[in-house]
């Protein structure tokens, strides 16, 4: 029997679900403020596109602590902060899709130890928005 994957024990989940919830928390801040930054009307776009599918994804963690009985964690990822320290538009464009990578290679990796239908079908949209977003990136 192979070793079970860390994120799909009990306290794996909810430290992950927590930590991906303070990450589009802070992506969703980063988008929305880099927006206010940005005149290039493509840029803008996808920015609005990456805000909404960070606000969409905070929805869809909260679903699933929510699915658990996990009272949510109020922080904002250091994503954050990192992200806003690059003054660059195109370069903080580029440490953007760095993150929806690690939220992609997150999922990847705890989906198929997932055996919660519910938090499964939460997640993979998630993960289709963030592919989708890291594409148009």
């Amino acid at each position: 029997m192979s070793e079970q994957n860390p994120l799909n024990t009990t306290e794996g989940e909810a430290q992950l679900l927590q930590d991906l919830l303070s990450a589009e928390r802070a992506g969703a801040k980063v988008a929305g403020e880099s927006l206010q930054q940005c005149n290039d009307p493509a840029q803008q776009k996808l920015l609005e596109q990456i805000r909404q599918g960070e606000v969409d994804s905070c929805r869809l963690v909260l679903n699933c602590l929510n699915h658990l009985n996990i009272a949510p964690n109020r922080e904002t990822g250091a994503f954050y902060g990192k992200a806003m320290a690059i003054e660059s538009l195109d370069e903080r464009m580029t440490f953007v899709d760095r993150g929806q990578q690690w939220v992609i290679r997150k999922l990847r990796e705890y989906l198929p130890g997932c055996n919660d239908d519910f938090i499964r079908t939460e997640l993979e949209k998630m993960l289709k928005i963030h592919e989708i977003n890291s594409q148009a990136a």
